[in-house]
């Protein structure tokens, strides 16, 4: 049986009756409410503007912050020497002649391996103290230290090396007899130009100098074989072994600990054989008057070359005629006064500015030697 409106109402429970007023309040909520679903709807392109650009901030600080963690230093390891081991191929991979070690790769880094005498009595806590007193330094002209092994007498010291690089020993020892002769013109890349030059003895110095002020230490094996040369982006040098003092006996294990002024005197002997192009520090050459060999060494021969006003046939013949003759002489006499050793050893710091000077006076003399093209001079041979 059908019911009627009025009884389907009066059997409906009182709480789910609306009155009229009800029934129109609810008309005003609802219309309310599609008023505010309309207003939402309508800010929603900027609340979605703003929220992609909240969401671009984020996720450029996260970049950023990825960016900054990735450029921090790693920290230093004590390797295993099983790992160094694995690394070259037992010891048995190639060791760079010039300067005795093993290029591999460690964890993903290109690396220079270094073998050298460990410390009387060093042990892992005494390493491990040195790297963290290592790694709290960084400069551009020296190599990073990646870590360090103990294996018995022997302590291997791991340096960061850029693809590319070569030592400044290296590039020395390739020249020849034959390179002595002005008919010889397969000059080296890196030391055929005076500019490049003296770049690297600015980086050198640069670099011994944050050693001995900011780190307030001797680097202690100061040497062509510990000065590689970068060529990318531009030409650089950067020393190794930085930090070795701590692990390692000297080269000479009869010398005292290392000091700064013997690093002030190795760098006036490795200025002298990069501008002379020597080899080593001394050599025999023949004394037509005694009819005898006699070892000289780059010191006396650069002395010489400076009193008798020779420094122009003194310098490395790979050259040629193309460097400031003058301003080489002022180089010279920076290096015997660091490299002598009846005085004082200079500051590294006031050699690194000298040389840095030198520098500036070399880069204006190469800008004023492009701007004169067509202009030509001729000099007798050297």
């Amino acid at each position: 049986m059908c019911k009627s409106r009025s009884d389907a109402l009066a059997s409906t429970p009182a709480s789910r009756r609306r009155s009229p007023s009800s029934s129109a309040a609810a008309s005003t909520t609802a219309a309310s409410s599609t008023s505010f679903a309309t207003a939402s709807t309508s800010t929603g392109p900027r609340h979605t503007a703003t929220t992609t650009a909240s969401s671009s901030s984020s996720r450029s600080s996260r970049s950023s912050q990825a960016a900054a963690r990735a450029s921090l230093p790693s920290p230093l390891l004590l390797y295993p020497f099983q790992e160094l081991s694995a690394a070259t191929n037992g010891f048995l991979s190639k060791r760079d002649p010039s300067a005795a070690y093993w290029r591999c790769s460690l964890r993903g880094r290109d690396a220079a391996l270094f073998q050298l005498r460990a410390l009387p009595g060093l042990t892992a806590k005494d390493a491990s103290a040195a790297l963290a007193s290592t790694a709290r330094y960084h400069h551009a002209s020296l190599a990073p230290l990646l870590g360090a092994c103990l294996a018995g007498p022997h302590v291997y010291l791991a340096y960061q090396i850029p693809s590319g690089a070569a030592t400044l020993a290296a590039c020395l020892q390739s020249r020849t007899a034959s390179s002595r002769s002005n008919k010889d013109t397969s000059l080296n890349p890196v030391l055929g130009a005076w500019l490049p030059r003296v770049q690297v003895a600015a980086d050198v110095a640069q670099g011994l100098d944050y050693v001995h002020t900011h780190a307030n230490a001797a680097h202690g094996r100061v040497s062509p074989s510990t000065v590689l040369l970068v060529p990318d982006p531009a030409l650089h040098a950067t020393l190794t072994h930085f930090g070795a003092s701590q692990f390692a006996q000297a080269d000479d294990a009869t010398a005292a600990a290392a000091a700064q002024s013997d690093d002030v005197r190795a760098f006036g002997v490795l200025l002298l054989q990069l501008l002379s192009g020597e080899a080593e520090a001394s050599r025999h050459r023949f004394d037509r008057a005694t009819k005898e060999f006699a070892r000289v060494s780059v010191l006396d021969t650069a002395a010489e070359a400076l009193r008798t006003g020779r420094v122009r046939t003194w310098v490395d013949r790979r050259l040629g005629d193309s460097f400031p003759v003058s301003v080489t002489e002022k180089l010279v006499e920076v290096a015997l006064r660091c490299a002598s050793p009846d005085d004082g050893a200079p500051d590294m710091a006031w050699v690194a500015g000298k040389v840095s000077k030198v520098y500036v006076e070399s880069r204006a003399w190469e800008h004023q030697l492009q701007r004169s093209d067509g202009f030509s001079v001729s000099v007798a041979p050297r």
